[in-house]
């Protein structure tokens, strides 16, 4: 992967190893403990004490405050957690990106950050958290910007606690955040890719690369001939006028090869959306954005596999181009799905339903799965209707849908769940097929493309939809992320996987 941004690296460090600057993370209200301060104001010759003591420190997390020394770190830099008793896990990520920002704008390449103040504050792996916040903000799309001549492509965190043997547990915890949060900027790599560079041929390249990197992934690419043997005339129509064909991208990852449980994952990669002869009117600068399903697919896959969960886990990604040409599909076709449902076509910018609905009825009928998940850039609607600060879900299954909320909580990748209530089918009712892909009217926008995504999944399978419209890409950047993609739902997922697919 080519460099984007800042890279961070963690590793133990003593009071010997060198920096250039000391970090200390402090939850500032009430006031830290004297022990605290003293024991870190013996690495920064009362630097901590001092900034605390003229109130220098911000009560807002991530605040900075800074001074420097004659000796030792010559820099030191106080981050603020905020109120102890408020703390999240999301705070302290933010105070990380905070921290990351700050050293990449002033160029600092060695950097030592005190960890006793987060381990003291009580939450579960705190200093993992930090690695997150740090990693997420270092990443940039930049591959294809001309390289500045003092961009800080790398920082070297080094890690000091009073405790050697628990600073050793923490080692361990950092890696695996590392590992996760390298796999959620892959995913944020591939989604800003541009179309002339990925499309379904070099999308399901770029799996095949990924299934190679490591024998524990499995990648097969099913295209034309073999589409069309499994009469997928959804994926076939949307993806025929674009320049390169669809095709059915699947990753396997079986470490348990005797269990029966089996998680399948589902993608849409629209890798450019024109909107079809429904064209677009406005933004379709940004639909290289509308792979981020599919992207956010084969991250979690990358994360499955280095972090080697124990649990069986499928990737299946639809992808295709959603072009115009004489060739394209048209409003008023009809097309028979593998399932063997007709669809109506309303609407060809109501692509990734029609691609997802063969995509979703091949997990079910071959996959043998025990649980379906679906990603999607599906609505316009779920970004008026929730904003950008959750993704919407809607799921046939209380006990799936209660899990995927707390996992969505626990890494501030949070989800609301929409109604699939059978009164919204009304919508979707065709006078000459089974069913239409777009309502007439714009009521319940979001719930109409999960509505119709659920005529393809059986009730007897747990099965969630997330619509991550509104959450896969910021516009403005974030506390945490800057702006364009944000690999949403790879963190949520893979919380999902550990606690409970195995």
């Amino acid at each position: 992967m080519a460099r984007n941004g800042t890279a961070f690296s963690f590793a133990l460090g003593t009071k010997s190893t060198r920096a250039d600057v000391l970090l200390v993370p402090l939850a500032i209200q009430p006031a830290p403990a004297m022990s605290a301060v003293n024991a870190v104001d013996t690495l920064c010759d009362g630097a901590v004490s001092e900034l605390l003591t003229v109130k220098a420190v911000g009560k807002d997390v991530g605040h900075l405050s800074q001074t420097t020394r004659s000796s030792g770190y010559r820099r030191v830099v106080v981050i603020s957690l905020g109120k102890a008793e408020a703390l999240t896990a999301h705070d302290v990520r933010k105070a990380a990106a905070s921290a990351a920002r700050w050293l990449i704008t002033e160029r600092v390449g060695r950097a030592a950050l005190w960890i006793d103040g987060l381990t003291a504050c009580g939450l579960d792996e705190p200093v993992a958290e930090w690695t997150a916040g740090m990693t997420l903000a270092g990443w940039q799309y930049a591959e294809r910007k001309e390289r500045k001549r003092d961009a800080l492509d790398s920082v070297r965190v080094t890690l000091h606690t009073r405790n050697s043997g628990h600073g050793k547990r923490v080692q361990a915890e950092v890696r695996e955040m590392a590992a996760l949060c390298d796999a959620v900027n892959y995913a944020r790599h591939l989604a800003h890719q541009p179309s002339n560079v990925i499309h379904p041929r070099t999308l399901a390249n770029e799996a095949r690369k990924l299934a190679r990197s490591t024998p524990r992934l499995k990648c097969t690419v099913l295209e034309g001939p073999a589409l069309r043997k499994l009469k997928m005339e959804g994926l076939l129509a949307v993806g025929r006028a674009g320049t390169t064909p669809p095709c059915l991208i699947l990753l396997d990852y079986k470490p348990v090869p005797r269990s029966r449980a089996n998680t399948v994952l589902v993608g849409k990669a629209i890798t450019f959306d024109t909107g079809g002869y429904s064209i677009k009117t406005a933004g379709m600068e940004s639909m290289k954005f509308d792979k981020c399903g599919g992207t956010t697919v084969l991250g979690i896959m990358k994360a499955v596999a280095d972090l080697r969960l124990t649990c069986n886990v499928t990737g299946v990604i639809a992808a295709a181009e959603n072009s115009i040409t004489g060739d394209a599909y048209k409003p008023g076709d009809i097309l028979t799905m593998a399932s063997g449902k007709s669809v109506e076509i309303t609407n060809t910018d109501a692509e990734g339903r029609i691609v997802l609905a063969d995509a979703l009825w091949y997990a079910q009928e071959k996959l043998k799965p025990t649980r379906i998940l679906d990603y999607a850039t599906l609505t316009g609607g779920v970004l008026v209707a929730l904003g950008t600060a959750c993704a919407g879900m809607m799921c046939n299954d209380d006990r799936l849908a209660d899990e995927l909320e707390e996992c969505g909580r626990a890494t501030h990748e949070r989800l609301w769940r929409l109604p699939l209530w059978d009164d919204y089918r009304e919508l979707i009712k065709s006078p000459d097929a089974d069913i239409k892909n777009s309502a007439s009217v714009r009521h319940a926008h979001p719930i109409v493309g999960g509505i119709f995504l659920k005529e393809f999944v059986s009730d007897k399978i747990p099965w969630a939809h997330l619509d991550i419209a509104g959450t896969a890409a910021t516009e403005n950047g974030d506390p945490v992320f800057s702006k364009g993609a944000t690999g949403f739902g790879v963190r949520m997922t893979v919380e999902y996987l550990r606690r409970y697919a195995s």
